[in-house]
């Protein structure tokens, strides 16, 4: 009987339910202690990154602290927590964190300076990420690095998370665990740059330049010449850049004229400069004519408020563009009340005066032209983006991919 298929399958099926009744029984009778560990885990967190604690103080101590040392508060439209000292004074401002690593989501929480301008400590008390890749996010090891991490360098806020770049702002990655650093480090910007905008709602801005939309092709130097003067070195994508909401792309498909006027460029149509397609490719740029300064000009149909616009020249081989001016204006001959937002002329040979951003060289990230007023939290109001280049530092002729504006 006991070799009979019905009850091997009658046996599986029994089987297979009473360890299904006992797991939920489990999980059930356990689920009360479950969360408590799991609250536990975000308190202690918290109270180690203010600095109030070690690892291995006692669990009574803990909640303690917390009780009598850590309050919560709001910064705007921002949730976050204050912790204080024996003598009452600020130690540390603690915001959580909650990213989505490769395999589920990582929780933290990340104090701030009371100087608001280092990070004082980072505390990952929830992943599930690969052991000894990922999964190292958890570890003290990893998280030291964070201690007393500038978070503001040169006026601009933000850290990075790189397995090549060396700066004050850097911290290591995890080599093997890029969805794991992608998300920390998207979580971590956006909670230092709504802290030091007054608690206001942004978040980053999506450029559409992941490994489907873009060519990546690593920026080099080509070859022979000779760098411009204050070429900027970029070994890495830039860091997000932080809009508040219902910023998005507002330049696509919409007309686009130049310097041609009738006249057709060398090779391409204008209207691929609004596409939405950033591929480096031969069939994917407009090639302008050579030996003068080129540009092309977006008209968004009407008055906007731009955050950014960003620009992408043909970037497969190594190039460095040179003249590249942004400008906007509500004129569409650009004759009254230009605004210019970019200038990297670094001899005034486009006649438009020196320029004082840097040259560099074009990426498959595109080059960020901010628009933001100091606060970041407006824009600049225009209806006409032009971009001027004139060739690049090799002879080349102007070549444009795509020109984002994003605005609201």
């Amino acid at each position: 009987m006991k070799e009979h298929p019905l009850y091997i399958i009658l046996y599986t099926v029994v089987l297979c339910g009473v360890s299904a009744l006992l797991l939920a029984a489990a999980h059930v009778a356990w689920q009360e202690r479950i969360e408590a560990n799991r609250s536990y885990a975000r308190i202690h967190a918290m109270v180690d990154a203010a600095g109030l604690c070690e690892p291995t103080t006692a669990r009574e101590t803990v909640m303690e602290l917390f009780a009598k040392r850590i309050e919560a508060a709001k910064e705007g439209e921002m949730e976050l927590f204050r912790a204080k000292g024996d003598d009452g004074q600020l130690v540390a401002t603690l915001v959580e964190l909650e990213g989505q690593g490769r395999y589920g989501t990582i929780k933290g929480i990340l104090a701030f300076a009371p100087d608001r301008q280092h990070i004082k400590r980072l505390r990952v008390y929830e992943q599930n990420e690969t052991p000894g890749l990922g999964g190292r996010v958890g570890t003290l090891e990893w998280l030291s690095q964070f201690d007393d991490l500038p978070m503001v360098v040169n006026g601009q806020p933000g850290i990075g998370i790189s397995a090549k770049v060396s700066a004050p702002n850097e911290v290591a990655a995890v080599t093997g665990a890029s969805q794991t650093m992608f998300a920390l480090s998207q979580s971590i910007n956006t909670m230092i740059h709504r802290y030091l905008s007054g608690g206001a709602k942004i978040s980053p801005l999506n450029l559409d330049v992941g490994p489907d939309a873009v060519t990546r092709a690593t920026p080099g130097y080509p070859k022979g010449f000779k760098p411009p003067p204050g070429l900027r070195e970029d070994k890495t994508k830039r860091p997000d850049f932080m809009v508040p909401e219902g910023v998005h792309i507002i330049s696509l498909n919409k007309p686009v004229t130049s310097i041609l006027e009738d006249e057709e460029p060398m090779r391409g149509s204008l209207s691929q400069i609004t596409d939405g397609k950033k591929f480096s490719n031969e069939d994917d740029y407009v090639e302008m004519f050579p030996g003068e300064l080129q540009w092309v000009q977006i008209d968004l149909e009407e008055t906007m408020e731009i955050f950014c616009i960003c620009v992408w020249h043909y970037y497969k081989n190594p190039i460095v563009y040179k003249d590249v001016i942004v400008q906007v204006s509500d004129d569409k001959d650009f004759e009254n009340d230009v605004i210019t937002l970019f200038n990297n002329d670094y001899d005034n040979s486009a006649g438009f005066g020196k320029g004082e951003d840097p040259p560099y060289r074009a990426a498959w990230w595109g080059e960020l032209v901010d628009a933001r007023s100091e606060d970041r939290m407006s824009g600049t109001r225009a209806r006409y983006v032009r971009v001027y280049t004139n060739g690049d530092e090799a002879g080349d002729d102007t070549r444009f991919v795509e020109i984002g504006v994003y605005g609201r």
